[in-house]
């Protein structure tokens, strides 16, 4: 069996292989969709839909024919039936099939302790009902696990990290590998940032102007806590933003080195995607404001699922930029 792992895992293979980046595919889109479900959960304030009681729903196993209990109770299903079975299925397989590949196993790995401590801090949340800490640090678990399975899709593409410097990284190319991991943890941020100002009391509704607090100068630092907890998360957006943009412009311009390398052209598409995500997720968060707030719900939850979006392509991005290039001979996965 050994040999096996190691003979046969090529990040270009195809046939058996095929079906392990299926199942990453998979763990990757369910991951995400349970984010954006939690986003509704939290947005439409049904993260009581089932009382303080949990696993069961108000003490039934099916919740009442009521919106928010439906809500609540379909996001505790999907984590349990789908996200949690397609990961431990993603583990199981890379440690029969890959365990000697160390950057596929191991993200396999803490994506499933990751969905352990998520299960947790979930009732957690509901027994606490609802404390901001415990919600943000639900959330942040769920975008850690989110970046482990991409990890892994990436990785089972890609086959292991390169050896040294990648071809196309002179110049201000160069920049590009340790910017994109910086851009990754300005996202993060990011997306804590704006957790916490959704979990806390009012804020979110505290600023009703943009992008200023309000249609003065003081706007940059409006009196009251939860007007200065908004306008943190604008703040965080702000800085962000200009990191997340300089680190993906280097990944657009496309710099050829004096041997005629570029960068990947998968890098530069997706650092094009994430720029459209970025203005999306922008707009949506604005919009919420203009719309005075007459379209929340459905504002505010695509305004975290456009965000979680980017930053999945940010976290592949980093992983893409420290990858082996797919044509480059791999004698083992011993070394993976």
């Amino acid at each position: 069996m050994a040999v096996a792992v190691s003979d046969r895992f090529r990040a270009d293979s195809v046939g058996a292989e095929g079906w392990f980046r299926g199942l990453a595919w998979a763990s990757v889109i369910s991951v995400f969709a349970m984010v954006v479900l939690g986003g509704v959960v939290r947005v439409t304030e049904s993260g009581l839909g089932c009382g303080d009681d949990w696993p069961l729903c108000s003490g039934r196993w099916l919740p009442a024919l009521e919106s928010k209990a439906i809500i609540e109770y379909s996001h505790r299903v999907a984590a349990s039936f789908l996200v949690g079975p397609l990961i431990a299925a993603t583990f199981i397989g890379a440690w029969l099939r890959y365990r000697r590949v160390a950057w596929i196993v191991w993200p396999a790995t803490a994506a499933v302790a990751l969905v352990i401590v998520q299960a947790l801090l979930g009732a957690a949340a509901v027994v606490t009902e609802l404390s901001a800490h415990t919600v943000m640090t639900h959330l942040a678990v769920a975008e850690l696990t989110l970046a482990c399975c991409v990890l892994v899709l990436v990785m089972a593409y890609r086959g292991g990290r390169q050896a040294g410097p990648q071809p196309w990284a002179v110049g201000k190319a160069r920049l590009f590998p340790p910017l994109s991991l910086v851009a990754a943890g300005a996202l993060f941020v990011l997306l804590l940032s704006g957790s916490y100002l959704t979990n806390t009391a009012s804020a979110t509704w505290a600023c009703p102007t943009w992008p200023l607090c309000t249609n003065d100068w003081g706007g940059f630092f409006p009196g009251g806590k939860l007007a200065m907890i908004h306008m943190a998360h604008r703040w965080v957006a702000l800085i962000a933003g200009l990191v997340v943009m300089y680190a993906l412009h280097l990944g657009i311009r496309n710099f050829s080195t004096g041997s005629g390398d570029r960068q990947p052209p998968l890098i530069r598409l997706l650092c094009i995607s994430a720029l459209a995500l970025f203005a999306a997720q922008a707009l949506a968060g604005a919009g919420v404001i203009w719309s005075g707030f007459g379209r929340d719900v459905e504002l505010r939850a695509l305004h975290l699922a456009l965000a979680s979006g980017m930053w999945a392509i940010v976290a592949a991005l980093a992983v893409l930029s420290y990858s082996k290039d797919p044509g480059q001979p791999r004698a083992s996965g011993r070394n993976g």
